[in-house]
């Protein structure tokens, strides 16, 4: 799980985490329904980093420690799911407000999975528009977020 070099990643992240709670304090306090004020989830999100940074530091250590060597791999990683998963995400953007979150969601859901190596269909198609209308539900209904709804904003009216 956790590699020699983590402690680049863990430095990075901790770093980060610190610097987000600090800039957070900056954050004026404005009368606002929220008890917890707008720097609530920079805070959130900082101590998670930090957290995240110092287990990978941690686990780091611990393989440099024992001396472990690291994992030979017989082949380099490619760039082509990254580059895949870039323009799904580019064209999930252009095309959310005019199509709608619920169409263009489980289709941006399918395709980073099958860029990443996913190849059976019921898997797919079931963990995406699963997934969307959980988040929907969830968002749209519970939490009351204006969602896009695009080329089904008919139904939802």
């Amino acid at each position: 799980m956790f590699e020699r070099n983590d402690w680049i990643f863990g430095l990075v992240s901790l770093t980060l985490g610190i610097a987000v709670l600090f800039y957070s304090r900056t954050f004026d306090v404005v009368t606002s329904m929220d008890p917890s004020g707008p720097a609530a989830m920079p805070r959130i999100v900082a101590w998670l980093m930090i957290f995240i940074g110092i287990v990978h530091i941690a686990a780091s250590a611990s393989i440099i420690k024992n001396g472990k060597k690291p994992k030979e791999s017989g082949k380099k990683g490619s760039y082509k799911p990254v580059v895949m998963i870039c323009a799904a995400c580019a064209v999930y953007y252009l095309l959310l407000e005019s199509i709608g979150y619920i169409v263009m969601t489980p289709l941006l859901i399918m395709s980073i999975m099958a860029s990443v190596g996913e190849r059976n269909v019921k898997s797919l198609v079931s963990t995406s528009v699963g997934t969307t209308l959980v988040l929907f539900l969830i968002f749209y209904c519970v939490l009351q977020v204006n969602m896009p709804l695009g080329i089904l904003s008919v139904f939802f009216n």
